[in-house]
């Protein structure tokens, strides 16, 4: 397996794509880009609130001009009963068929496997990734989507470090995995369905999110630091040790600016990082970095992967990540 292949997240900044290219261009990065996902409020909710000012069509062509899947993210875990109406989802294919045929719109994430199994019945020529947001998790679930019509699948992100279920996944179903690498939620959060349902209407507002949720959860991080340990993140070094699972992996931070998605972009490619493992965290882990100004050097977490992907997941007879978070994070 040559190279990685990473999906790349857009906040609607055109800067982001030019600065890929020229890096793609320039410099010998260990691995690719080989898509690029974005969200458009004016479409269908998702996940994440879009930036403002997305326009589609251009984004789509933009991406494409340069040799790049474009991936619109339609993954919402909460659309309302009037979502399942004929002639709302009538209106949501039509729309896709043309953003298909006018700019070559050729890929799309979704969550809600009812959609999934519509829109690959109409439209099999259209890339399908099954949301990280559809909590697959185990070979049964996974199967489900598989036959549904996902071409990839984006795995539980708290499956991260247990290979023994990655692999049987991948054993058992025709689509291929993709991995989240970053998004840096608690491990297990039993806050993340209420978290996403709450996005999912602020998406489709394109209204920015009070942090309930982040401001929750950075602090009991920082009351119990042994949970950035166990949140299921991956460092660039880590990857390759995959290969035998998937070459896909995705970076989450499609709200963060410019800078930020350049240098944690760069950071995958490159395949190693100098500095604060935490730089390159989304979601929780990015609110409780800046919060509390945390930092944990990446150079010291070199036996870390092969301790936690060889755990058993019982943190009531084990203090890995307890004893790891009092030697090495830090609050500058």
């Amino acid at each position: 397996m040559s190279s990685l292949k990473f999906s790349m997240p857009y906040d609607g900044n055109p800067e982001i794509i030019y600065d890929l290219i020229h890096t793609r261009e320039t410099e010998k990065c260990k691995n690719t880009v080989d898509e690029i996902y974005f969200s458009d409020s004016a479409i269908y909710g998702s996940g994440r609130v879009p930036k403002k000012g997305i326009n589609t069509i251009d984004t789509i062509k933009l991406i494409r001009k340069n040799n790049i899947r474009a991936n619109l993210v339609i993954n919402s875990t909460c659309d309302g009963a009037k979502a399942y109406d004929l002639k709302t989802i009538e209106r949501l294919v039509n729309l896709i068929t043309k953003l298909h045929r006018t700019c070559k719109l050729d890929a799309l994430t979704i969550a809600n496997p009812l959609l999934i199994q519509t829109i690959k019945n109409r439209l099999p020529q259209i890339h399908i990734t099954a949301s990280v947001l559809g909590e697959i998790n185990s070979v049964q679930r996974a199967m489900f989507y598989d036959k549904l019509g996902a071409d990839v699948i984006v795995s539980d992100r708290d499956i991260n470090r247990d290979f023994k279920t990655l692999k049987e996944i991948k054993e058992a179903i025709g689509a291929k995995l993709r991995i989240m690498v970053n998004e840096g939620c608690m491990y297990h959060c039993p806050y993340r369905i209420f978290h996403f349902n709450y996005m999912a209407h602020l998406s489709k507002e394109n209204k920015n999110p009070t942090d309930h949720f982040f401001n929750n959860c950075s602090l009991i991080d920082k009351m119990d630091p042994s949970q950035v340990f166990k949140s299921n993140w991956i460092r660039p070094e880590d990857t390759g040790k995959y290969k035998e699972i998937t070459s896909l992996f995705k970076i989450s931070g499609r709200t963060r600016d410019k800078d930020w998605i350049n240098n944690t972009t760069k950071a995958y490619l490159d395949g190693t990082y100098e500095g604060n493992i935490l730089d390159l965290m989304d979601s929780n882990l990015h609110i409780f970095k800046k919060r509390f100004n945390a930092y944990i050097d990446n150079a010291r977490l070199v036996d870390f992967h092969t301790k936690v992907t060889q755990c058993d997941k019982n943190c009531n007879r084990c203090n890995y990540c307890e004893s790891t978070a009092t030697k090495l994070l830090k609050f500058k």
